[in-house]
């Protein structure tokens, strides 16, 4: 094992829209009522100023990348170039795409045309002063925040021994390894199973998740006052208030979070133990409640991994523990229970996986699991990345991969990135400055009004249905003719409706009478 110390920085780019409204048949992404954004000017990898206006009369494609992103931008440029190829010779004059930098620090011009000449595009990617960039985040509804944190020690093959990983296979056989991602939304429901919290919660595609109501005291419909997530900032030694959806605040930040009434004090709020999780509570009458997470286990991890890539699951709790009952839209009990999800751990001894003869919250601190059908075969399963070994399988054994489909890539060693011609590679390189950037990011449709209509949040998603919303943007404009008696508009106010609004009851009181 050889291990290192690197520099991590966390740059976090969150979306915050408050007029979104979820398509349902105008759009395949999610449909936006939003004001024009205001014209900026700012300059491109070619050091020329490029103004929004220069767009005037076609639709505008909007992305927020960086270019020492690892994961996430590389994908979203892919697509954009899948976008722009596919999008069809009657459209593309009508269609212009821009990626704004959302690390201005670091991104010169420069550096945005090595990223642009790596990926093989050459649209419009810009820079510009930080103060004036946060003005456009601003416009755009995105909060971006950059955090320097100390660094994991322990790197196996550049894969940090700390990040414990979920391999899931689905039923035709395709496995997908997902990284440890715990947010404030996993330590919440952690703390409030074990509390015995009774927890309301709200989930939207693009805001995510609000806790509503705790213990039965909901938050009013007034909004006189609501339960406001706070995150205590280490660098600062101080609590703050987060502007994000639970599920959208991530480690390290989440690791001590509190649960407050909007009206209460929050001077109650304590220094946490920052060796564990933990989770703090202030009633509307200044009552507080506390609950620390002191072992993770098979349960944690697999939430964590699940909620942090967004893949709905469900692991009801029984007297025997918690049990994977579906998986996105693969549950046993649909096809008649004719198969079950099957834990499995990986033995270090043996380098292999075998399935495991205890429940998953009966894994103590797991380092990798897998969840697969019980017709699959130990063998089947692909080992963790962290253990390929040179010239053994992917990324050319300097790296491992990460997703699945088109958003499948390697997740390059220290000193490794991807050559011109693939994604799926790592050649060695000289780096300058060691660190790996998280976050979350949106790409939006605007129209020739520079209203954003739609938006696509992260990297999951397909080239073909976004072109089609593009397209039908433009036809919307009245820039090209179509064929169509019909052409698509927007939804109307009824399809807030899609929002979706879940009450759980989470805490040790559930029983196995739903197995």
């Amino acid at each position: 094992m050889m291990s290192k110390k690197s520099l991590l920085a966390l740059l976090v780019v969150s979306l915050f829209i408050t007029s979104a409204i979820p398509a349902a048949t105008a759009f395949k992404g999610y449909q936006l009522s939003r004001p024009p954004v205001e014209d900026f000017s700012l300059i491109d990898q070619n050091n020329q100023n490029v103004n929004l206006t220069d767009s005037r009369g076609d639709v505008v494609v909007v992305a927020f990348v960086f270019t020492r992103c690892p994961d996430v931008c590389p994908v979203i440029t892919q697509l954009l170039r899948s976008v722009e190829s596919g999008i069809g010779a009657d459209y593309e004059e009508h269609v212009s795409i821009i990626s704004i930098s959302v690390d201005p620090e670091f991104d010169t011009p420069e550096r945005l045309k090595e990223y642009t000449e790596l990926h093989k595009v050459n649209w419009s990617h810009l820079t510009g002063d930080l103060a004036d960039m946060e003005s456009i985040y601003a416009n755009f509804g995105l909060v971006v925040q950059k955090n320097v944190i100390e660094a994991h020690i322990g790197d196996i093959n550049g894969h940090q021994a700390e990040d414990s990983t979920v391999m899931l296979v689905n039923n035709t056989g395709v496995a997908t390894e997902l990284m440890n991602t715990p947010s404030a939304w996993s330590t919440t429901k952690f703390a409030a199973f074990e509390a015995d919290w009774e927890l309301n919660y709200s989930t939207h595609p693009i805001y995510g998740t609000f806790v509503s109501g705790i213990d039965g005291i909901e938050a009013p419909s007034d909004n006189s006052w609501y339960w406001k997530l706070m995150t205590y900032n280490t660098s600062g030694q101080a609590w703050e208030g987060s502007m994000l959806g639970a599920d959208s605040v991530t480690t390290p930040t989440s690791k001590n979070i509190a649960w407050m009434a909007s009206t209460a004090d929050a001077t109650l709020l304590t220094t946490p133990d920052l060796d564990n999780s933990s989770v703090s509570l202030i009633y509307p009458d200044n009552t507080t409640a506390f609950q620390q997470i002191n072992n993770s286990n098979g349960w944690h991890l697999t939430s964590a991994a699940f909620d942090g890539a967004g893949i709905e699951f469900s692991a009801p709790h029984s007297q025997y523990g918690h049990y994977l009952e579906s998986v996105g839209q693969e549950d046993p009990a649909a096809d008649n229970d004719s198969w079950w999800w099957e834990l499995h751990e990986w033995n270090e001894t043996s380098m292999g996986w075998q399935a495991s003869a205890v429940g998953m919250d009966s894994i103590e601190s797991p380092s990798y699991i897998a969840w697969a059908p019980n017709s699959t075969a130990d063998s089947m399963i692909p080992m963790p990345g962290v253990f390929v070994e040179d010239g053994q399988q992917e990324c050319d054994g300097n790296g491992w991969e990460m997703g699945s489909g088109a958003s499948k890539h390697c997740m390059c060693d220290s000193g490794y990135e991807w050559p011109e011609d693939t994604m799926l590679s790592c050649v060695q390189v000289d780096i300058v400055e060691e660190y790996n950037v998280g976050h979350s990011t949106t790409t939006f449709i605007l129209d020739t009004e520079r209203k954003p209509v739609v938006a696509w949040t992260g990297d999951n998603w397909n080239a073909e249905e976004f072109i089609s919303d593009v397209r039908a943007v433009v036809e919307n404009d009245g820039l090209v003719d179509t064929d169509s008696d019909s052409i698509p508009g927007f939804t109307t106010i009824a399809s807030i409706a899609a929002i979706s609004l879940a009450a759980v009851r989470i805490g040790r009181k559930q029983t196995n009478e739903s197995q």
